[in-house]
């Protein structure tokens, strides 16, 4: 068996994703297993090494057609691949680079899980061909990782772009780190409950109580986003609130590194994005300094879960010569057969069905109508697309709702049109991230 594939693994507090990646970013089979709770070392390693061995089983193929491991874990790694310290699991001290290599005799790279997502995104997602990035990942607290020159910044001991310990208010609020008025503790979803609940706590009237339930013991991103389109006042103030924060530290990340683009991911941005990036974005473009410059982008992660695995498959990937690397695009070449077949991937298609902007070819249950709406635009567009690309057959036609064009402005993907044989010439030859639906 002569095909190489290389293993991403995201090692999270929670849970372990792996997946078999091929040369080009495509996801060949993917898992996810439970981080043991409160475990040892040993033991999150004995569920490391499962997880890689069910996905070398789930693919049928020996570790030699494996061409390296990317390991990402929630904690400072040195340049060593050694971990230095995570908080959340027990890894500290575990020279994880040097146990990969003995075990699998193969390449390996091991980095912080918010860095290794930036450069994720560079390599497939909202990031791509940008040399200098910012990412920023609110979740439960704040990621940062940042891209210089197409390079990480990792510092002199791997603890570089931990923005969300920049010092934002000094006489704010105390963070888990023991600073006081850290972006995170002012922008991260556990500053956002300690707001909410304290407020909730003082008499003030919010739907989250009946959203999140249990006593506000934890306030997810989903609730906090059901809250925001219920228009509720307390929860609209306290996110408006963070993304002021946020606004306020990327005008400063922008004087000191001036990127092309600031990423942003993780939960609360999945899940709120639509309210927090547009204040972001505001500030950046109103900062008198840079008034005769052009502001940089601001952009949503594309890649979702995806950007941590892949970003560990990038850094590894950057250790093989071009002569291993022969498979370069993860988007299928689309050939025109006759008139409604078209072949995809060995396979002969017809009717209506999408490829999305990681590859994959579905071909829906349900008839795709040829007037779209939000709906069908959600499943097509899932994996974050630049550019949708319609194809329609002889004398088929297909239109956008109102609110399926609002989608599209919010979410800022080009939608296009075309006649089949225009719209696969344009799918095979762009340079874009993005995803085509055939209507035929």
């Amino acid at each position: 068996m002569d095909k190489k594939f290389f293993i991403g693994i995201d090692i999270g507090g929670t849970k372990i994703y792996g997946a078999l990646v091929r040369p080009c970013g495509e996801i060949v089979h993917s898992l996810k297993a439970a981080t043991p709770p409160k475990a040892t070392a040993g033991a999150i390693l004995a569920a490391l090494h499962k997880v890689i061995k069910e996905l070398l089983k789930e693919a049928a193929m020996p570790v030699s057609c494996v061409l390296g491991i990317g390991v990402a874990v929630p904690g400072v790694v040195d340049s060593s691949g050694r971990v230095v310290i995570t908080p959340n699991i027990s890894l500290s001290g575990t020279e994880l680079k040097k146990i990969l290599i003995k075990t699998y005799r193969m390449r390996a790279a091991v980095g912080n899980d918010v860095n290794f997502g930036v450069m994720g995104e560079r390599w497939l997602g909202a990031g791509r061909r940008a040399d200098s990035i910012v990412g920023i990942f609110p979740g439960t607290g704040v990621g940062g990782g940042i891209i210089v020159g197409g390079h990480l910044l990792e510092g002199a001991q791997g603890a570089a772009a931990e923005l969300g310990h920049v010092i934002v208010h000094p006489k704010g609020p105390k963070c888990t780190c023991g600073n006081s008025g850290c972006l995170e503790a002012l922008a991260g979803r556990w500053a956002m409950e300690r707001d909410i609940r304290a407020a909730v706590k003082g008499g003030e009237a919010s739907l989250i109580a009946d959203i999140a339930g249990k006593g506000l013991s934890q306030i997810k991103s989903g609730a906090l986003k059901k809250a925001l389109q219920a228009k509720d006042p307390l929860v609209t103030r306290v996110v408006r609130k963070a993304a002021e924060a946020l606004a306020s530290a990327c005008v400063s990340f922008n004087h000191i590194f001036n990127p092309e683009v600031f990423i942003f991911g993780g939960g609360v941005i999945e899940a709120c994005g639509d309210y927090i990036l547009p204040v972001i974005e505001k500030a950046l473009q109103h900062d008198p300094f840079f008034t005769k410059l052009n502001p940089p982008k601001v952009l949503a992660s594309k890649l979702g879960d995806d950007a941590v695995m892949l970003g560990a498959v990038a850094m590894v990937r950057q250790q093989c010569d071009l002569k291993e690397l022969k498979d370069l695009s993860y988007y299928p070449k689309v050939q025109i057969v006759s008139a409604g077949r078209v072949r995809v991937k060995g396979e002969v298609l017809s009717g209506a069905f999408y490829i999305r902007a990681d590859g994959k070819v579905k071909v829906p249950g349900d008839l795709i109508p040829s007037h779209l709406t939000d709906d069908e635009l959600d499943d097509i567009c899932k994996k974050g697309p630049d550019v949708l690309i319609v194809a329609c057959g002889h004398k088929k036609s297909a239109e956008f709702s109102a609110m399926a064009l609002k989608y599209l402005r919010k979410k800022k993907i080009l939608p296009c049109v075309l006649p089949m044989r225009d719209a696969v010439r344009k799918y095979n030859i762009s340079q874009d991230r993005r995803a085509i639906l055939f209507h035929i």
